[in-house]
């Protein structure tokens, strides 16, 4: 049922248990207890129908009558026991590697995200994390909680006939082979499920964040169908992994019932032979125990379904952890202020896709730099390695003089501000979007940063002002408002670098003329990397850098590139006009 992959997952999930081994502790006593419980019943029966009622001996059934009392009052203190302790620790390994997995999301590097959906990060987040604490928490008590029973069910039928006990453990064999063939079954399916599941919260996702587009092609019956597949997919492997479980129970039961009857049988068969030593007493009591002996087998075959559920996810979430985070060397503290930068003979490609190649630019401090070229041209490659998204395969950039590979990715973007082409604000008061990640936001400076971003006009006519809760991704305000916080963030944060990835979304005059005087505020005093969409913004550029297949083509003024009609003049009228 275990190989030793599963073994070594289960011997990492103990690092989270260790530290609460005093709450594990509790836990094991509480449920040992319970199933040390378990034969009391049948061990009070024998002497009960033997001595108190055949005899008539009351000394003996008030005396069994009290035990069975007190200990079931045991038995139900343990149960409570050990259902808290163990809940307790579900619920903090479930917090502790949740913490660790967003930890991890934080840090990240930009490709992982290329390569894999939101839809299947959330559902490790989700799903896998709740399959794996049912598997090392829940049926780990109840795995401990049915062994125990059985253990001291089968001690007491020892106890009562040796010889016919060992009868029973010829189905043993049979109920082994049942498990393990179940096992590998349940694994596949639980594996499968793992990757519907993060197709259909994929397919959410991406609904969520395109729902204008969904909408105004009338995509609804398109999406809907996308889910249905998805979601169809999640309920079949849920239904077969059901059917494989349920189906190993029957098996499991005609098993146990045919060594019950052959046990009575034979039973019977002694008592006819040896009369004195097989008494009505041992016979029910050895009967009982056989009974109770049943239910916590059936229910171990049926822990099966969340371990091999949970195995699985630990599989996921484990990889996930252990994927290599964005690099962060011990390095000594770097402090940039020019913002001069220089790349030199950078080479960077995506999987199967090389973008730049003895890549050259060097961009003076105080400089804007407009880089336009067709989609594909290396635009955003170069703005995302400066931002340290991404590390060149060759080559070097430096800033201010200073190799980036020299100094931490945290000191390069405290020195770079970016606004990105889609606009990212979060679900809080619009004061903590512009003091983003500022453990002590300054009330003054967010409100000049505002007012120099053409902001403040708006937000103080909104009913809380700065304090308004804009809503999940600022949906309470309108595309030309989400891009001047956009830019008061940049402004607030002062940085001497700005990397604008201008965006592409038509804006009626009013709210164009006021973001491209931000802009222009924006950039002043600062080195600034623009990929610029407006006509507006690559005229007022000091410099015009044209890409073409991750090479400059062309460099210059608008004027003197317009002169040249060259590259600069073609995309000019064909996109820019």
């Amino acid at each position: 049922m275990f190989n030793a992959e599963d073994r070594a997952r289960y011997a990492r999930l103990l690092a989270f248990i260790r530290p609460h081994w005093k709450v594990v502790l509790l836990a094991v006593v509480g449920t040992v207890l319970y199933g040390l419980t378990e034969p009391l019943v049948p061990f009070v029966l024998q002497p009960l129908v033997d001595g108190g009622f055949a005899e008539g001996d009351m000394r003996t059934v008030y005396t069994l009558t009290a035990l069975l009392f007190f200990g079931f009052a045991l038995r139900g203190l343990a149960s409570y026991t050990a259902t808290c302790s163990m809940n307790w620790l579900a619920q903090q390994v479930v917090y502790t590697l949740r913490g660790l997995m967003f930890r991890q999301l934080l840090r990240l590097p930009m490709g992982y995200f290329d390569a894999h959906s939101a839809g299947s990060v959330v559902s490790r987040f989700t799903y896998d994390v709740l399959q794996l604490m049912a598997a090392s928490t829940d049926a780990v008590a109840i795995l401990l909680r049915e062994v125990v029973t059985i253990i001291a069910l089968t001690v007491f039928l020892l106890y009562l006939d040796w010889k016919m006990t060992l009868l029973l453990f010829v189905v043993a064999p049979v109920l082994a082979f049942v498990i393990i063939h179940v096992s590998r079954k349940l694994r596949r399916m639980a594996r499968a499920m793992q990757e519907d599941m993060s197709g259909m919260n994929h397919v959410v996702d991406e609904v969520l964040r395109g729902r204008a587009i969904v909408r105004i092609y009338n995509g609804q019956d398109f999406e809907f169908a996308r889910f249905d597949r998805q979601a169809e997919a999640v309920r079949f492997h849920a239904v077969r992994s059901t059917q494989i479980a349920a189906g190993a129970s029957p098996v499991v039961e005609m098993t146990i019932i045919a060594a019950l009857s052959a046990v009575i049988i034979l039973f019977a068969l002694k008592a006819r032979a040896t009369p004195d030593q097989m008494t009505t007493g041992v016979f029910v009591s050895f009967l009982g125990t056989m009974a109770l002996l049943f239910p916590p087998i059936k229910r171990l075959g049926k822990v099966n379904e969340p371990i091999q559920r949970g195995l699985a996810a630990a599989q996921s979430i484990f990889d996930f952890l252990d994927t290599p985070a964005e690099p962060q060397p011990v390095l000594p503290p770097c402090t940039i202020t020019r913002g001069e930068i220089v790349f030199r003979d950078v080479s960077f490609s995506y999987p199967e896709q090389p973008v730049l190649s003895g890549f050259n630019l060097h961009i003076q401090a105080g400089e804007t730099v407009a880089l336009i070229g067709e989609s594909g041209s290396g635009k955003s490659t170069i703005a995302a390695l400066l931002a340290g998204f991404y590390a060149p395969e060759a080559g070097a950039i430096l800033i201010d003089g200073t190799d980036t590979a020299e100094m931490s990715l945290a000191d390069r973007r405290r020195a770079i501000a970016f606004v990105s082409q889609d606009t990212v604000l979060f679900s809080t008061s619009i004061a903590a979007n512009i003091a983003y990640a500022d453990p002590e936001p300054d009330a003054a400076h967010i409100e000049m940063a505002a007012a120099s971003a053409n902001a403040a006009d708006f937000i103080t006519r909104l009913p809380h002002g700065y304090t308004e809760n804009i809503g999940p991704q600022g949906g309470r305000l309108s595309g030309g408002q989400k891009q001047r916080i956009a830019i008061a963030r940049a402004l607030y944060k002062d940085a001497p670098i700005l990397i604008l990835d201008e965006a592409t979304s038509a804006l009626d005059n009013h709210s164009e003329a006021k973001v491209q005087e931000a802009v222009e505020r924006l950039r002043q005093g600062r080195t600034a990397i623009i990929i610029a969409h407006r006509l507006s913004t690559i005229r007022n550029a000091d410099r015009i850098v044209v890409l073409e297949q991750g090479r400059i083509v062309e460099s210059g003024n608008h004027t003197e590139l317009l002169g040249r009609g060259g590259s600069y003049a073609k995309l000019l009228s064909q996109h820019y006009q």
